[in-house]
């Protein structure tokens, strides 16, 4: 096509469409997108989202095997591969974009997770990341983890103990070459954002000449009460309220490429490179997003989809999600008037690559990861403390277990360490969801039990409790806190009721009675706190897991809890309280009693 197209005779034929259209592995805004448009200047969008510090190749239980056209199954995933597909994506490109929709640490992998996600930042250094919206995994520390750690490289909080260790090149941790936004994430007491709402970046119109892209980042909604991103000082904001407004202030600045980048998606079927059946929030934000964005990319939702989705007016533009753990690469062709740096929507085309295995690897993106994981074998090997006895979960008719009167020890004191609590609870035998009882700390491991000493590894309390998740306390009225432990014993719809006990900390102690109907088995003047019988009629400040506080594990009955104070990851608060405790002992099975 070597004439300049007229807009008119696009909208004639785009206004009234209503679903997305594809062919083959393109996704267009109409079949004029897939000519050739030389007068137009080409931007390229490369995005990945949800990456989670999956640097190795993942494994079939990890998503390794995804589905394209036709229900063909492909095997995909690792950074060394991922750094290919890119380098060839943007070979000969002159404007290209490479960017992610947030939730790019804070994952899994325990070589990553426990250096402090840096290894994760090194390798997004090294692929050339330019810019991230914050996910919700971004904050399951604090902003001040986010922007003066991940973005600056200072220490957070003891330089090469917690963090700041050597990377793959001898350095030193020095932060993110690239920069993390959102515009609905404000600090509670002064509205203010807590990183800029917005980028602007500048591509290449020839002769000289600049072309403003502006891409417009939000998290997900629930961010601030999320039960690992729990932050009380933190609020949001409505994603489609402050999309519109700053789309709108962004035109009037004389920027008219305008992109969102959303940490928040949905469903569309299964065939990663199409749509079908689309469903959750990101839709409801594209049917009410200004038509002055021209492309609505997502993450969130681990999801994997390619649509041209109608705006406001009709008018088709990209709404795409790419998956995780560096499955997918999105890539996004917008063609900017070369005078007004317009998008012509028309033009508009969208892919998702598979990370497929069949490329040469990156030798540079996989020496990083191979240096991680031999450095996470190291770490696990790390000697932390010494146990005089085994700490397991096997409960015992009461419910009560070594290892879970270990697991509420901990939060009890890492609340204390931080503020002041009464008490710790710890769900031990969840009515759903996840437990953070997760492993046993045993004396003598193998089968060289003469030579046992107790030592616990860094890898093995790593592992033994926890799902990173904050230690929470709040503030319970005596009566609420007396229906918690009356909350341990759970009707069925079948009839049946099912034990869901608490382990308590160390200075309270209860008689329950199975023998009185449910909700009447725990005498108040029977639950000792610190050797006071509980009062119906004070406040106490309780510890917890955010999980079980905001009901993740199907416990409602903190439902309501007042003056959050959010405390230790589990993970890191467990591994500082073996290293304030170096030597410790199971402790006697006596904290709940059955009536005699």
């Amino acid at each position: 096509m070597n004439s300049r197209i007229r807009r008119r005779t696009f909208l004639t034929a785009t206004g009234a469409l209503a679903t997305a259209t594809a062919v083959g592995d393109v996704a267009y805004a109409t079949p004029h997108a897939l000519d050739d448009a030389p007068e137009y200047v080409d931007v390229q969008l490369l995005n990945i989202t949800d990456l989670h510090g999956y640097l190795q190749p993942t494994t079939p239980s990890q998503g390794s095997v995804i589905t394209g056209a036709g229900g063909v199954q492909v095997t995909i995933g690792g950074v060394g591969y991922l750094a290919t597909h890119l380098k060839q994506l943007r070979e000969g490109r002159t404007n290209s974009i490479f960017f992610s929709s947030g939730d790019n640490f804070s994952g899994w992998p325990f070589e990553v997770d426990a250096h402090a996600n840096e290894p994760t930042v090194e390798a997004l250094n090294a692929l050339g990341l330019q810019f991230s919206t914050v996910g919700n995994h971004e904050l399951d520390q604090s902003v001040s983890f986010l922007v003066d750690h991940m973005e600056h490289g200072a220490p957070y909080p003891v330089n090469g103990r917690d963090d700041n260790f050597v990377d793959s090149t001898g350095h030193k941790f020095r932060g993110a070459n690239f920069r993390f936004y959102t515009a609905n994430i404000v600090h509670a007491d002064t509205g203010r954002t807590i990183v800029p709402p917005y980028n602007i970046e500048w591509v290449d119109a020839g002769r000289g000449r600049k072309l403003p892209v502006a891409f417009i980042h939000l998290t997900v909604m629930d961010t601030p009460t999320g039960s690992t991103s729990y932050q009380p000082g933190l609020k949001s904001l409505s994603d489609v309220e402050q999309a519109n407004k700053l789309a709108a202030q962004l035109k009037a600045r004389g920027v008219n490429a305008i992109v969102i980048n959303i940490h928040d998606g949905g469903v569309a079927g299964n065939d990663y490179n199409a749509g079908t059946n689309p469903s959750g929030p990101i839709f409801q934000l594209a049917a009410n997003a200004s038509p002055d964005i021209a492309a609505i990319v997502t993450g969130h939702w681990h999801c994997r989809f390619n649509m041209m989705v109608p705006d406001p007016n009709g008018v088709p533009r990209p709404v795409v999600e790419a998956g995780n753990h560096g499955s997918l690469i999105n890539e996004i062709n917008l063609k900017l008037d070369p005078s007004t740096g317009e998008v012509i929507r028309e033009l508009t085309t969208s892919t998702n690559h598979a990370n497929t295995r069949d490329v040469p690897v990156d030798e540079e993106l996989q020496y990083i990861a191979d240096y991680w994981t031999a450095k996470g074998k190291k770490r696990y090997a790390t000697p932390l403390a010494k146990i005089t006895g085994d700490f397991t979960r096997t409960a015992n008719a009461a419910g009560e277990s070594t290892m879970g009167n270990l697991a509420a020890d901990f939060a009890y004191w890492d609340a204390n360490q931080h503020g002041r609590a009464d008490l710790a609870l710890i769900s031990t035998k969840p009515v759903s969801g996840s437990n953070a009882l997760t492993g046993d700390l045993l004396f003598a491991k193998g089968t060289n039990a003469a030579d046992a000493d107790g030592t616990v590894l860094f890898g093995e309390a790593w592992g033994a409790f926890g799902y990173g998740n904050p230690i929470l306390t709040v503030t319970l009225p005596g009566t609420q806190l007396h229906a918690a432990f009356e909350a341990q014993w759970v009707p069925q719809p079948n009839g049946t009721v099912k034990f869901a006990p608490f382990a308590v900390s160390q200075n309270v102690s209860y008689t329950y009675d199975t023998t009185k109907p449910v909700g009447q088995r725990v005498d108040p003047a029977k639950v000792l706190i610190d050797g006071k019988p509980l009062e119906l009629n004070r406040d106490y400040r309780v510890a917890a897991l955010a999980y079980t506080l905001i009901g993740g594990d199907g416990t409602t009955v903190f439902t309501g809890f007042t003056d959050p104070v959010r405390n230790d990851r589990d993970h890191e608060g467990f591994i500082a309280y073996l290293r304030a405790h170096p030597v410790l002992s199971p402790s006697t099975l006596d904290r709940a009693r059955p009536a005699s």
